[in-house]
């Protein structure tokens, strides 16, 4: 369920030059901190933080978050708007099947939630729309719309809004969203050793 929700919330973001490869090199920065800050303190007996838990092989993990941080980066090179090239289907449900991955494997499992507080928050926006448009069909007979078009990156584009004032506004909401995940990391697991 993690690996599936996660993928398609990435899929989902997907909608607008750079934006989930921008907010996903963000999250995989988180996590290569996150699994390098679990290999420096090791959990057992009598040794790391009070509530510490034994994560296997988190050097690898931060290796490969590392690796897919870097990869956005350069991917993003040339998505950005306009973009040269695209991600497409295939490269965003990868992605968000390793950001899924590696939480999995980190035991960071609802950490997620919050490091891709992006993610949720446009996969919610889909949710809201089809089911305010269900609810009110199955009321009145017709069909509204919560918002001009699904996700929410769509609505502020049918708004007005320049593409790339999207862009950076949502990246700057995935930076909040991952530094609010950080200092919840750092509180729960190091704050306590």
């Amino acid at each position: 369920m993690i690996i599936s929700a996660t993928s398609n919330a990435v899929n989902l973001t997907d909608g607008l030059d750079g934006l989930a490869a921008g907010a996903a090199a963000m999250v995989f920065g988180a996590f290569t901190l996150i699994a390098f800050i679990q290999a420096r303190h090791i959990c057992g007996a009598g040794g790391g933080p009070q509530g510490c838990y034994e994560v296997r092989d988190s050097r690898d993990l931060a290796i490969i978050a590392a690796a897919a941080m870097s990869a956005c980066f350069g991917f993003l090179w040339w998505n950005a708007s306009p973009a040269q090239i695209f991600m497409g289907d295939t490269g965003s449900m990868a992605l968000g099947g390793l950001m899924a991955g590696l939480a999995i494997l980190s035991r960071t499992e609802l950490l997620l939630v919050v490091l891709g507080g992006l993610f949720a928050v446009v996969t919610l926006s889909g949710i809201i729309q089809a089911g305010w448009f269900k609810f009110t069909r199955w009321r009145t007979g017709t069909g509204r719309r919560a918002f001009k078009m699904s996700p929410i990156h769509h609505h502020f584009e049918m708004s007005g809004w320049d593409e790339v004032t999207i862009i950076v506004r949502f990246w700057i909401i995935a930076g909040i969203a991952v530094a609010f995940g950080m200092g919840l990391f750092y509180a729960e697991f190091v704050g306590n050793g």
